[in-house]
């Protein structure tokens, strides 16, 4: 027992509300203000008299430019679905030909696609974090994501390079 829970002192704390999908304030019974369960929210964070609830960045641009790669390393699965989403879809655009109708199909499957992987790199702050929240504060998962994000352009460039090259120069030689 801690001296401030043995002087029957109460803290502010806050944690991630997977319902909000933000870092809320916890309320006396340890639920969300919005009126979310108290097993809604995950992680502890304490806050000082005064200090306002820390924020996760809304949107997660290492997420969203390579979910494959950035996923799997921050525990999310989920983020390895898009490996084979983007072959299929690049397989549509490559397919699509000059008819309105595989047109227009292509342009839903990479909509869908671009779509996906924006909700992804929506929710992926909050899932990631909640899930080193006992070992990484808000302040350092942040500056971790920075650095994710600066390496994610040049290694998404590199990888839109190498599909470019693949699909415009080794088929066509090939005779696909």
């Amino acid at each position: 027992m801690t001296g401030e829970e043995a002087a029957g002192i109460r803290l502010r704390q806050a944690g991630y509300c997977v319902l909000c999908d933000r870092i809320v304030e916890r309320d006396s019974s340890d639920a969300c203000p919005a009126g979310h369960p108290a097993e809604a929210v995950t992680g502890r964070v304490p806050l000082g008299e005064g200090d306002p609830v820390p924020q996760l960045p809304r949107f997660n641009l290492a997420a969203f430019l390579i979910p494959p790669l950035w996923g799997p390393a921050h525990g999310l699965w989920a983020g390895a679905v898009f490996l084979p989403i983007w072959l299929f879809a690049d397989s549509i655009l490559r397919t699509a030909g000059d008819s309105v109708p595989g047109i227009i199909g292509a342009v839903v499957v990479l909509g869908v696609t671009l779509a996906m992987m924006w909700w992804f790199a929506r929710r992926a702050n909050g899932l990631a974090w909640r899930r080193v929240c006992d070992r990484v504060g808000v302040a350092e998962y942040v500056r971790r994501e920075r650095v994710w994000a600066f390496a994610s352009v040049p290694v998404a460039a590199l990888l839109f390079g190498m599909a470019l090259y693949f699909d415009l120069v080794v088929l066509p030689a090939r005779g696909l």
